[in-house]
Order: structure tokens, then sequence, then C-alpha cells
């Protein structure tokens, strides 16, 4: 790290936590002889790419999580001599071999008296990941799309619905930054042209062809940014949607269970209807039942006759002020019971008040 920082001027910024967390950035450096003469140029920029892949599947390390981040920072070096140096770090194997392989396709056509030249070719291969990435998670959406859950038994993974809704929040987030990037870059190449012109008089031509490609390539990004807030709002319609049907299950059950209800509401009024109309019945069966009265059938010399004791007065003085005391206790119940609750509630509020 120290020997490429001194060697080609690579600030000690770029290498810190927070430019290695960031979701990117773009940044330069310019070094100049004792003439003021343009030395060489130097550029840094870090793209971030969150790639879901399927629950369980391997994918780094022996790593079973969903997703990997990928955090691609680049450095390029210019010189007047026209001789570009660049490096590339924390890679993917795949970009890796995908930049050497365009890097190769290119050969003699990457005009190195434009200091931007590598960089189309480095962002195209970048588009690709992009690209790569935002068409796995779709292929995860569009699962999820098609393998609703059943109105009948609605059984949704909220968990995956809202793992995917990250991913795509994220996916959104990292698109945004990487059009600031291109951005960036773009106001960078057209800075580093107008404090250089007679340096790079010849290579007008190429800047006019570098920055159509830069603006094709944002055009690019931004058509996968629209992508991933499509993804997002089709996530939200399959979440909002599973929470409904959900919802229409659960209300179909109430129903049924307020029809069974009825139900049983109308068997124990009828039960109670019977208990109403048998009730006088068992209460004066229960009177004339007590030994307060007496039926003499009769016989030859004796006529039937029924017999009340003259202390028929003590069941009434026995039940009417028993039956009195027992309304009186469970007023005064009730009236305690609700004072003990509220009491309870004010001393709780007390010790626990409400923020």
């Amino acid at each position: 790290r120290n020997i490429l920082t001194n060697r080609f001027k690579i600030p000690s910024s770029f290498w810190s936590r927070l430019a290695r967390d960031a979701s990117g950035f773009v940044g330069s450096n310019v070094t100049q002889d004792a003439s003021a003469n343009l030395e060489s140029y130097g550029l840094l920029f870090r793209f971030l790419i969150k790639e879901p892949h399927e629950p369980g599947q391997i994918i780094h390390n022996n790593s079973r999580a969903d997703y990997v981040w990928h955090r691609l920072g680049f450095f390029t070096s210019w010189t007047p001599s026209c001789s570009t140096t660049f490096f590339c770090f924390d890679l993917p194997t795949g970009l890796q071999d995908s930049i050497k392989a365009a890097l190769c396709r290119s050969g003699t056509e990457l005009q190195l008296t434009d200091p931007f030249a590598v960089h189309t070719v480095l962002v195209d291969e970048i588009v690709a990941l992009y690209d790569q990435a935002l068409w796995s998670l779709r292929e995860q959406v569009r699962n999820l799309e098609k393998n609703r859950s059943l109105p009948e038994n609605p059984q949704p993974n909220y968990e995956t619905m809202h793992d995917l809704a990250r991913h795509t929040i994220h996916s959104s987030e990292m698109l945004s930054m990487a059009l600031e990037i291109m951005s960036s870059l773009l106001r960078e190449y057209e800075i580093v042209f107008e404090e250089n012109r007679l340096l790079l008089e010849a290579a007008i031509p190429l800047f006019q062809q570098t920055r159509r490609k830069f603006r094709f390539q944002i055009t690019l990004f931004k058509c996968l940014h629209f992508r991933s807030q499509a993804l997002e709002e089709r996530l939200r319609n399959e979440i909002n949607l599973a929470f409904n049907i959900v919802a229409q299950h659960d209300s179909r059950i109430s129903v049924r269970i307020s029809e069974a209800a009825q139900i049983d509401s109308a068997a124990m009024r009828t039960i109670s209807v019977l208990g109403l109309a048998f009730l006088p019945g068992t209460f004066i069966c229960a009177i004339f039942s007590t030994s307060f009265f007496n039926f003499n059938p009769g016989s030859d010399s004796e006529p039937q006759a029924w017999r009340r004791s003259d202390k028929f007065w003590v069941l009434w003085a026995v039940t009417l002020p028993l039956t009195l005391a027992t309304i009186i206790f469970w007023v005064y119940w009730e009236r305690a019971l609700s004072l003990a609750i509220r009491w309870l509630q004010y001393t709780w509020g007390k010790i626990c008040p409400r923020r």
C-alpha cells in the first residue's frame, strides 16, 4: 500500500475505512512539475453493488448468505506521455476476467492520448455487473409473484418478502449513487480538458467521442435505476396483496365463528325459554314440598284434608331477608371491584407515568 501511495500518488483517504464502506465516490489527484506543467493525472473512484442470490446458495468463502457486496475500487494514473496505469481493487473474479477480455478486444482502438479512454471500457463492464445483479433480484421477485399464497389457506413468507424489499431498496440506493458517480466522472472529464486545452488539443475529437460514450452509459444506469424502482413497486404490491389475502381469510373465519356463535345463542335462548316455562311450577312444587304443608288423603271416617302449619311465616321470614342480603352483597361487590380497579390504574399511572 505504501509503495503504491508513494509511487502513483494515491491519496491516503482512498485506503480509509470510510472510503471502503462508502456507497461510492469520485476523486482526482493532479501533480505538476516545477514549471506548473501537468506531470500526472490520477483519478480514483469506487462503485458498490449488492448482488442477491437464492437463499442457501454457496456464493463466497463457503458462505450461505443470500447476497454478496461487490466493493469495486479503481485508480488510474495518466501522464502526458500517453501512458495509462490503472489498478483495480476487490473485484470479483468474473469482473476481472471480463475487463481483461474487453481490454484485449479493444486492442489498438484505445487512444491513450485521451486520459479517460480506458474508463469507458471499465464502466461498460461495471454496467454489465449491475445489470446481472438486478436481473438476479428480478428473478426472485418474479418467483414470488408466481407462487402466491392460495386464498383458501394463505401462508405468505413475510420474512422472504421483507428481505427482498431490503435488497431492492439497497439496489435503488446503489444505482442512484452510480448515476452520481457517472455525472461526476463526466464533469471531471470536462474540467480536465478545459484546464489542459493546449496539452490535449490533439485529443479534442476523442474528447467528444468519449463524452458521448459517458452520456450513453449514464442512460444505461438510468434505465437500471428505473427498473430497480419498478421492482420496489412490484414487491410492495405483493406485500400488500399478501396482507389483504390474509385479512380476507381471517374475515371469513370470523364470519364462520360468528355464525356458529349465533347458532349457539339460539340454542341457549331455547334452553332459557324452557327453563323460564318450568320455573313457576318448580317454585310452587318446592314450596308445597316443604314440611309446612301436609296433605291427608282421608279415609272412610275422615275426608281428605290439606293442612298448613301455623309456622308458615318462618319460611318467608328467613327467605326474604336472605334474598335481600344476597342482592345487597352483589351490588356492594360490583362497586368495590370497580373502585379497586380504578385505584390500581391510578396508582400504576403514578408509578409509571406515560411519556
